[in-house]
């Protein structure tokens, strides 16, 4: 009996544990989104948003490629011609290396090419097989990509806001006995926002209290954070990660949503 006990309660928790992991295309979909913030580029996130659906749905043609009039682009990302045109050769250059469902090991250039067309008034995107269905499943649901959070994404202004907006959407889709709760440590998040602070004090003066600023004052879908220390015996208690819980709001600086 209390055999048959505890394999119930191993599988409640195994069961647990799966939903706190996403599946794996979910993940290598993610870790998309990852290879372009790595790449420090507000512009491409932002393209790789609107190639997963956040605004309206895309079609791609036999060669994978997706036509997009340039000025209607640019208002969608919310950026001049000028700041597309100067960002599309360093998106070319974002090189994706992924381990696939089966376990073997890959690479691909996601957003390998663009071409000017009808008197530059006509962009032709063209992404990899790869992308294209990684691409299809992060508009599937697992981030909230329509109405006012798509505009919200679009209206960001700075990188780290949009990436922090990107992980709030995705720990707003936990399931509802999830917590809406992530913890992380100074490594990992240094790896997320692509920067190298020595210490947690630079990362909430330079991440973490702008990036709340800006998405306070444009997003229902917020934030707070804190700190746990490390147990230690005398002197400055060590810091060992951070803690993000999400925050759903229902104004923003006094507008009614």
């Amino acid at each position: 009996m209390d055999g048959d006990i505890y394999a119930l309660l191993k599988k409640q928790e195994d069961e647990k544990n799966k939903k706190l992991y996403l599946p794996k295309t979910l993940e290598l979909a993610n870790s998309l989104f990852l290879a372009f913030i790595k790449n420090n580029n507000l512009v491409g996130l932002k393209l790789c948003l609107v190639l997963s659906g956040a605004k309206s749905q895309i079609r791609y043609d036999d060669e994978l490629q997706v036509k997009f009039n340039v000025d209607d682009l640019c208002k969608v990302m919310n950026i001049t011609r000028k700041e597309l045109s100067n960002n599309l050769k360093k998106i070319l250059q974002v090189h994706f290396t992924y381990v696939n469902e089966e376990g073997g090991a890959g690479g691909t250039v996601p957003i390998h090419s663009y071409s000017y067309i009808d008197r530059n008034k006509t962009i032709v995107i063209g992404v990899s097989p790869l992308a294209k269905r990684l691409f299809t499943e992060l508009g599937k649901g697992q981030y909230s990509f329509n109405g006012a959070n798509a505009n919200n994404l679009m209206n960001l202004q700075h990188k780290h806001s949009l990436r922090m907006q990107l992980l709030l959407e995705l720990i707003n889709n936990f399931d509802e006995d999830i917590a809406k709760r992530k913890r992380y440590t100074l490594e990992q998040l240094n790896g997320y926002f692509g920067v190298n602070y020595a210490n947690y004090y630079e990362l909430e003066r330079k991440i973490l209290r702008p990036v709340k600023e800006e998405i306070d004052s444009s997003s229902s879908l917020t934030f707070n954070y804190g700190f746990n220390d490390e147990a230690s015996g005398t002197g400055r208690p060590k810091i060992k990660e951070v803690v993000i819980d999400l925050v759903q709001r229902n104004s923003i600086q006094g507008r009614l949503l």
